[in-house]
């Protein structure tokens, strides 16, 4: 069941009005049927799969409580490495397996060996990922104590894991932070609820108007024999142009989903985290990360960076470093194991594959790494060319910059795979075609100058929210402050641009969001 489907909408409305009439402290069941139901549906009504769910997250509730019982804390340890070493399993079981096959059959043919290995044919649980990461998040907190009280109803603790709308592509909830308005202590508000709404029609707006539009001609452009075999249409300049074309169809598609996930989840009285904020407006790429999938960011951050950065083993390749190079090879060193550890599993995270690996995770390393270290020699550069860092030409040489090296990053997630990445990004040096910007060129992607219209207005209309976020703060509460006719003639526009433009229909399918795939 698609979050953009008129079935989920029917969905929402019903699950929305049970709901609000039901007494608080029976709410949550409301919402654990509702999870049921969206859960076994989008698992293809497949049992097994669901049981799957079922069982990690009785694992790490069963593990939660245990290790608030009066145990030794080497008990407690072993509780904490087999649970979290089982939930791991079952995430690698199901998603990344291909990655083992795939790489053990390559090395086998490079030996001459036919392995033959094959991957299973069984159907993973819905928002494996996701939840998965949610779970090892609490079973953490719960060790460190920072979650004082851990979830004593399985119920509730598969409600929490499994709530509907993040399920489809985050964000990463804490339960410190959602457990409360999650478990009946939400109170009506009818601002909340008109806001939710308006941020779902937002959410829509970029899904069904933009990223719909785009991902006809990213198809055309990606989805084309892998190089070296297509022909010379989508090579040099297109290669540019496509990735370009992608970041703008990713960006409108997830954040677009998160509109969605996070407007529904408001006019149910429930705050999910945010996960964008205005990455396109950073002057780094470390920057763009910390604005792009933020959850996801954090999560890293405090459940794999900082614990193998104070790990014990860490302690030692630093004090092996402090003896052999000194106190600053001591400080920086760990740091960028550490970080590599975290780009690692950043793109391993993304797919079971290289491409996934390199473009989620190592690109970012190298290039934030490979800063760090030459900022000296940035440095004198610009005092050399005699470049004032305080205007606005230089932030907007930065930002093209950071945008330029994130679009040709996540463009080998696109492509088929490595090699065919490499192979393209190479043609942008050996194919000179120029003229493919006036030949009408751009509308053969499968879309026609109506439909490219529609995509430039769109994307300038969510680079103005984005300036009026940036500069007021909440555009909801802007447009809410203004009179009367002008918020309603805002409301009405923007729903109707759904209603008119949108790609939806009798026969139309609208595209899985691209994260829902991760």
């Amino acid at each position: 069941m698609s979050i953009v489907s008129l079935h989920f909408f029917i969905f929402t409305g019903v699950i929305l009005t049970l709901y609000w009439i039901c007494v608080p402290k029976w709410r949550w069941i409301v919402l654990f049927i509702a999870t049921s139901y969206f859960l076994f549906l989008n698992t293809y009504r497949n049992i097994a799969a669901c049981a799957i769910f079922v069982m990690d997250v009785l694992t790490v509730w069963l593990a939660a409580l245990c290790l608030k019982k009066n145990l030794q804390e080497q008990t407690k340890k072993r509780i904490l490495f087999f649970t979290l070493f089982f939930v791991v399993a079952v995430l690698i079981l199901y998603k990344e397996l291909s990655f083992f096959i795939n790489n053990i059959n390559s090395i086998g043919r490079i030996a001459g060996i036919d392995y033959g290995l094959r991957l299973p044919k069984w159907v993973a649980p819905f928002g494996i990922s996701y939840f998965t990461l949610i779970l090892i998040g609490y079973l953490l907190d719960v060790y460190w104590g920072t979650i004082e009280t851990p979830q004593k109803n399985p119920l509730k603790m598969i409600l929490f894991a499994g709530y509907f709308p993040q399920l489809t592509s985050g964000p990463f909830s804490r339960y410190n932070d959602i457990a409360g308005s999650l478990f009946g202590n939400a109170s009506w508000n009818l601002k909340r609820v008109q806001f939710g709404i308006q941020r779902f029609l937002w959410g829509l707006f970029k899904k069904l108007v933009i990223a719909e539009r785009l991902a006809v001609a990213v198809s055309t452009i990606y989805d084309s024999k892998p190089l070296p075999l297509q022909e010379d249409t989508y090579v040099g300049l297109m290669v540019v142009i496509g990735a370009f074309v992608y970041v703008a169809q990713l960006y409108t598609d997830f954040s677009g989903c998160m509109d969605i996930v996070i407007g529904i989840s408001e006019m149910f009285g429930i705050p999910l985290a945010e996960n964008f904020c205005r990455p396109f407006s950073s002057t780094s790429l470390s920057e763009i990360w910390r604005r792009w999938h933020m959850t996801l960011g954090f999560w890293l951050k405090d459940y794999v960076l900082y614990p193998v950065l104070k790990s014990g083993w860490m302690n030692r390749v630093r004090k092996f470093c402090k003896k052999k190079w000194g106190k600053s090879a001591s400080r920086d060193i760990p740091t960028y194991i550490g970080m590599f550890i975290t780009w690692f599993c950043v793109g391993f995270w993304h797919g079971g594959s290289w491409k996934y690996i390199f473009s989620s995770g190592l690109f970012f390393f190298v290039m934030i790494v490979g800063g760090l270290l030459l900022q000296p020699v940035f440095h004198k550069l610009i005092t050399l060319l005699k470049i004032n860092t305080d205007t606005w030409s230089w932030v907007f040489f930065q930002r093209m910059r950071s945008f330029c090296l994130f679009s040709i990053s996540v463009s080998f997630g696109r492509r088929a795979d490595l090699l065919d990445g490499l192979r393209a990004w190479k043609t942008v040096f050996t194919n000179w075609n120029p003229w493919v910007l006036f030949d009408d060129t751009i509308f053969r992607l499968g879309l026609d100058r109506k439909d490219f219209d529609v995509c430039v207005v769109g994307l300038i209309v969510v680079l103005i929210v984005s300036m009026l976020q940036n500069r007021y703060g909440s555009v909801r509460e802007l447009v809410a402050r203004q009179n009367l006719l002008f918020r309603w003639a805002a409301y009405l526009v923007l729903f109707f641009s759904v209603l008119i433009l949108g790609c939806y229909g009798p026969g139309y399918n609208p595209a899985d969001f691209i994260y829902g795939g991760f």
